[in-house]
């Protein structure tokens, strides 16, 4: 199964204020026509992500994701938002294994670093597609927080968009790859 982490950053490496607020994004006038946001979207076809990403789109008012199953990495009660396919509550790798018993081929890790951080130890992630955004926030909530040895990643490709970032895609080098 893939799992990619699709994660826009900040030059300094930060995906969200120190408060987990994304509205610097919004700052950026990226046009949503042109950001490879769809075309990603398109090819996901399972969600993963911690507690405090699933009450920042909670606060959004509406479930952004359609039907795509998604399972929020817990150890507090989650209550499914309307719309939401909420999948039972797991841990990180047991939310994987059930969703490759389901059948899924693409899941994406929406966030946030701790979780992240979390998968990349246990060699779970084998993607990352990072939009890497013109702007520096000084400090905020890191891409990875908490990851325990460094991990070697292939650039898979990159592109530059017209709203000015960059679109980095990376395989993640596991011991079998590299040999």
């Amino acid at each position: 199964m893939k799992v990619t982490y699709y994660v826009a950053t900040s030059m300094d490496g930060f995906i969200a204020k120190k408060d987990g607020d994304v509205a610097w994004l919004d700052q950026l006038d990226i046009p949503q026509q042109d950001n490879g946001y769809e075309e990603f979207f398109s090819s996901v076809d399972a969600l993963i992500m911690g507690r405090k990403t699933y009450e920042l789109v909670e606060g959004f008012g509406t479930w952004p994701y359609g039907d795509t199953p998604a399972w929020v990495c817990s150890t507090q009660a989650i209550t499914a938002m309307n719309g939401c396919n909420l999948q039972p509550q797991l841990p990180p790798q047991q939310a994987l294994e059930s969703a490759e018993e389901m059948g899924m081929e693409h899941l994406w890790v929406v966030g946030g670093g701790i979780l992240a951080a979390s998968l990349i130890n246990k060699s779970l992630i084998n993607h990352i597609s990072i939009a890497h955004m013109p702007i520096i926030l000084g400090e905020g909530i890191p891409l990875f927080d908490g990851v325990e040895k460094p991990q070697q990643a292939k650039l898979q490709s990159s592109q530059v968009y017209t709203g000015g970032f960059t679109q980095l895609n990376y395989e993640i080098q596991t011991k079998e790859k590299r040999q």
